[in-house]
């Protein structure tokens, strides 16, 4: 049970309501959750729009550092909500299983060293060798972005974490094997 109540949607500030419809999401769980301080749950929207957005990748590049960080932290929440994301944005279930089993040998050159970089920066333990591996394949700005989107995504796991927010049905499965793939 979370340890903050999840504001029925139909009782939010008309500022909460527009950021969550702002979304497209919905109101799930964790933004119910966040409505408790408008002001926090304005922030991440707008921080996590921006970092989408300006990180220096693709909608898939972004949602492969996001489910990286979540099984990273192990962060069923953040993982359930993003495998469907991440499907949309053009990973594929063995991207998925790569980065669910940390399998570096079935990615990609470039995805390898997302994985190795992210993973690295959840642990606090970047150096200089994941450093460079990650510039052969991307810019200084880029960088910067996608360790600021990890650096989002590790902290709203972590608060995810902290207030015991709670899966929307059935967990999907670090395996994948609750995904309803008739849909």
């Amino acid at each position: 049970m979370a340890r903050v109540p999840y504001l029925d949607f139909d009782n939010l500030s008309p500022d909460a309501a527009a950021l969550i419809e702002e979304t497209s999401l919905g109101p799930l769980n964790v933004f119910r959750a966040l409505a408790n301080n408008p002001a926090a749950l304005a922030t991440l929207t707008k921080s996590a729009g921006v970092l989408w957005t300006e990180a220096g990748l693709d909608n898939r590049g972004a949602e492969f550092v996001i489910l990286t960080v979540a099984r990273a932290t192990d962060n069923a929440y953040e993982w359930h909500q993003h495998v469907e994301l991440g499907l949309d944005a053009g990973l594929t279930t063995a991207d998925l299983h790569a980065i669910n089993t940390g399998t570096l040998d079935a990615l990609s050159p470039e995805d390898a060293a997302l994985y190795s970089y992210v993973t690295a920066y959840v642990d606090g333990a970047v150096d200089d060798a994941v450093h460079e591996q990650l510039a052969e394949f991307f810019d200084d700005s880029a960088v910067v972005g996608i360790t600021m989107l990890a650096g989002e995504y590790l902290a709203l796991a972590r608060t995810i974490d902290a207030l015991d927010i709670e899966v929307e049905g059935e967990f999907v499965g670090w395996d994948l094997k609750n995904l309803d793939t008739t849909a």
